[in-house]
């Protein structure tokens, strides 16, 4: 059995691919979602349509930036709680 490191080194694992259930909220949401981009997108002419899909693409970079920047905020605030867990508040930030 490989560990979970050796996975996510090798590709197998990403924290920007998940599931979800059919029957949740995200499900709902998304539903919504894609039925509204239709019905503007039927509603636009060609140049607004690549406006909105421009919108759309920076929109996608952003939040993977976002969702990037946060998973390295909560490791690093994971691992923090840990060491502290182990060593203690005091020892944790000595000025050396």
């Amino acid at each position: 059995m490989t560990s979970i490191l050796e996975e996510f080194a090798y590709g197998n694992l990403s924290p920007e691919v998940r599931s979800f259930r059919y029957d949740s909220d995200y499900e709902e949401v998304m539903r919504v979602l894609s039925l509204n981009e239709e019905r503007l997108l039927a509603r636009l002419n060609e140049e607004e349509k690549r406006l909105f899909e421009n919108y759309i693409g920076t929109q996608k970079e952003l939040n993977k930036l976002t969702a990037v920047g946060n998973l390295v905020y909560g490791y690093r605030l994971g691992l923090t709680m840990t060491a502290e867990a182990f060593v203690g508040m005091e020892d944790l930030f000595q000025n050396g």
